[in-house]
């Protein structure tokens, strides 16, 4: 992280050193965040969670959702404080502050201490500690637990709560029966530019190529075989895309946008205009957007070697993954 050059890897790892300072404050102010939780907060804000595979733009799309929608988020700031979330943030958050517009991001991970927040440190809570693969059963109490949150969330800032968080993408249908007001932001990308980011990911954030990255990750393909590590990427992607798909069936359709990183990339404006007319008490900060909203560049990522784009079309070819419309999209050779 501190070779990439990237501001968004640097306030990781220093979020990492402020988290030890400020944990005696945290537990100074449990007390405070007790009390709060004790009242009854009522609230009919929606709660906007962006959910997608890896990879798959995810990160952009929420940081500008955050930017330029009048929605409350987890910060960096918030994840100093597990323990006291929202008096924290309602203390030290700047409460109606939006994310920077440069719109950095190291693996998802945002800069500064005001960028937006994957969240775990509060999703864990409910969900478990493994990051690539959540609990998917709850029991009656934490899902009063997790909703009385969310209440307590939105009532505490009066506006609707976004949050982006990738693991979430394999418990939707769980989601949405506890979470009755969530609405569910699905962000696909063409499978071959997945894979290769992630194959990207194992070697930037790992450290080696064969050692899994993200939602899903494993490492099962055999030692004696170069390009194993392809094979189980592509096993990640397949699955995690069958498993959206299957828990996507179980959610009602209104309460889902579907839109694809090539096209939001495209047009972020009409993405974020779909959004906030399909979502109830979502609006948007229209003269921010018409001032410095500007289409994004499609990002291409790290090439891969010759023998490593044959073998994912391969695997992804045998799976029915590769129409058209996404070998259009690879470059040719060199």
């Amino acid at each position: 992280m501190l070779l990439s050059g990237q501001a968004a890897a640097w306030s990781a790892l220093m979020h990492e050193g402020l988290r030890l300072l400020t944990k005696p404050l945290d537990h100074v102010l449990q007390r405070r965040e007790q009390e709060l939780f004790q009242r009854h907060l009522p609230n009919d804000f929606p709660i906007l969670l962006v959910i997608g595979a890896p990879r798959s733009g995810t990160t952009l799309v929420s940081q500008t959702m955050a930017r330029y929608l009048n929605v409350s988020y987890f910060t960096n700031l918030t994840s100093l404080f597990p323990l006291s979330p929202v008096t924290a943030t309602r203390m030290f958050g700047r409460r109606h502050s939006r994310p920077s517009g440069s719109f950095q991001n190291f693996y998802g991970q945002t800069a500064g201490l005001y960028g937006p927040h994957d969240g775990f440190f509060l999703w864990n809570r409910w969900l478990g500690e493994d990051r690539y693969s959540p609990r998917t059963d709850l029991t009656p109490d934490a899902v009063a637990a997790m909703r009385h949150f969310f209440d307590v969330w939105c009532a505490t800032f009066a506006q609707p709560l976004l949050n982006k968080n990738n693991r979430n993408t394999s418990c939707v249908s769980l989601l949405a029966r506890a979470l009755p007001r969530a609405r569910f932001i699905v962000v696909r990308r063409n499978p071959f530019r997945v894979a290769q980011s992630l194959v990207q990911a194992r070697q930037q954030v790992q450290g080696d190529k064969r050692f899994g990255w993200g939602l899903r990750a494993s490492e099962r393909s055999e030692s004696g075989d170069p390009l194993g590590y392809i094979d189980d990427v592509c096993r990640q992607v397949l699955q995690i895309d069958e498993q959206l798909d299957e828990q996507l069936r179980q959610v009602s359709r209104q309460r889902v946008i579907e839109i694809t990183y090539e096209g939001f990339c495209a047009d972020p404006a009409g993405a974020l205009r779909a959004i906030s007319g399909s979502v109830d008490g979502v609006s948007l900060e229209t003269s921010l957007m018409s001032a410095e909203l500007r289409p994004f560049r499609v990002s291409t990522g790290v090439p891969l070697t010759d023998a490593e784009r044959d073998r994912l079309l391969w695997r992804l070819h045998a799976a029915g993954r590769t129409g058209p419309s996404m070998v259009q999209t690879l470059p040719s050779r060199r």
